[in-house]
Order: structure tokens, then C-alpha cells, then sequence
């Protein structure tokens, strides 16, 4: 995929590069690092999911990264699993953020199935999905982990309206460090987000893997999970999804 593809349409239907987690490995420091810049303060999504996700027996994070949502989750759901296929970004989480009833796994979505892991109370993901294929395919999967009753929880970045534009990357880091420094007020973490988003590997990852506009993302979402909620400007430059598994 090129920064001329404009749809998710053009997202193949197979699984995901096998370049993604190798390239997520090359940006571990520099996410934690600009993840601590952002989130030092209160984030403005924990009361919408303490409403959708007050607690239970299991949890499932995918694409956990650096284990910061895990931690959250870790106090009011027995049981916490973790998984991400970027080893450092696994390593980091089992560093910074233990618990014990947490575990993190370097595993894909693909690799967490029913059969063999079980069904969860809930299963989360932030800022993964899209980097899964077509949404119909790990929605459907995602889906299958949901017990009776459960809630699949997920963000989503919304594509820049630069996207496709000429050195388009440059002109989102700037914007990314731009929103950084109005949430946060520290020009510090405007300079975490420049050396994030200016990085080699994400300019790659940015090619890979395309974000949906606001439309694609209520359709996909809509197609695959009947009843879904949406929130789509709780977080900036994020759009979330809830959708609650009929009981029995």
C-alpha cells in the first residue's frame, strides 16, 4: 500500500504485514515515551470506559503495547491478558507495568482463539485494529472472544484530512506535536510527538497501514457488530466503538 490509497478498501484481504510488529519494535522507546508525555494528567477517555467496562472476570488487550490500559483494567477485572506480536513493546509492559493477574503475551489477534484461550468478559483494543486487515475479518474474530453478555471495546485514529498530500507525514507530525501541546500544555511532549512521527519506521507504518474516515469506520463497525455505540469525538484525532454480546 502506497500514501496514494485513500480507502480501507484497498486494505488486502489477508493477514497483516509482517513488517507491523517489526516496525512497532523500532518505535517502543519513543511510544512509551510519548504515551508518559501525554497521559500524565487526566485522560479524558477513563469515565466513558468506566461505564462500558466497570470490571468482571476476564479482559482481553489487543495490541496491548507498552501495557498502559492493562494496568487501568488490572483493578477491576480479575484476570488481564495482554497480547501484542512487538517483542520490545511486550517487554517494556512486563517491566513498567506488572500486576499480578496480569500476563502479557507476545501473540497476534489471530492467535487468541475461543477454542483454545476461552471467551472474555471483555476485550479491548486502542489504536490497533485498523493495523488487522480488513475490519470485516478481525471484527468477526474479535467478535468470537466476546462472552454472552461481554462488550468489545475499540479506538481507532481517524485519517488526517493531509493524508495523500505531498510529504504528508511531516505535515501530520507537526500536527500531532501541535494537538500534544494544547492537551498537555508541555512543549516537552510536542517534542516526544516530532520524534515519534518524524521516525523512519513510522513513515513505514503510515504506508501499511491506513486509518478510516468517520464514514468507513461507523460502516465497518456497523456491518459487523449490529448495535453498535459510537463516540466519535471523545478522544482527539480517535473514534470508539462499544458493542455488547447478546446474553446466553
Amino acid at each position: 500500500m502506497t500514501a496514494a490509497a485513500t480507502s480501507r478498501d484497498d486494505v488486502p484481504a489477508g493477514p497483516p504485514s509482517a513488517e507491523i510488529p517489526v516496525l512497532f519494535g523500532d518505535l517502543a522507546a519513543l511510544f512509551e515515551q510519548f504515551t508518559l508525555s501525554v497521559e500524565s494528567g487526566q485522560n479524558p477517555i477513563h469515565d466513558w470506559l468506566d461505564a462500558r467496562l466497570p470490571g468482571g472476570g476476564r479482559l482481553l488487550d489487543v495490541g496491548c503495547g507498552a501495557g498502559r490500559h492493562c494496568l487501568m483494567f488490572s483493578e477491576r477485572y480479575d484476570q488481564v491478558l495482554g497480547i501484542d506480536p512487538a517483542a520490545p513493546m511486550i517487554d517494556i509492559a512486563r517491566k513498567s507495568r506488572p500486576a499480578p493477574n496480569i500476563s502479557y503475551q507476545e501473540r497476534d489477534a489471530y492467535d487468541v482463539t475461543a477454542e483454545k484461550d476461552g471467551q472474555f468478559d471483555a476485550v479491548f483494543s486502542f489504536s490497533a485494529v485498523f493495523h488487522m486487515g480488513r475490519y470485516e475479518r478481525i471484527l468477526g474474530h474479535l467478535r468470537s472472544l466476546v462472552a454472552p453478555g461481554g462488550r468489545l471495546v475499540v479506538f481507532d485514529p481517524e485519517r488526517t484530512p493531509v493524508y495523500g498530500q505531498p510529504d504528508w507525514q511531516t505535515t501530520y507530525a507537526f500536527e500531532i506535536a501541535q494537538t500534544a501541546y494544547r492537551v498537555t500544555g508541555d512543549a516537552g511532549a510536542a517534542a516526544d510527538g516530532l520524534s515519534l512521527f518524524l521516525h523512519p519506521s513510522w513513515r513505514k507504518l503510515s504506508e501499511l497501514s491506513v486509518p478510516p474516515s468517520r464514514e468507513e469506520f461507523h460502516r465497518a463497525y456497523e456491518a459487523s457488530l449490529p448495535g453498535v455505540e459510537f463516540a466519535d469525538d471523545l478522544y482527539p484525532g480517535f473514534y470508539a466503538a462499544c458493542w455488547q454480546a447478546p446474553a446466553g
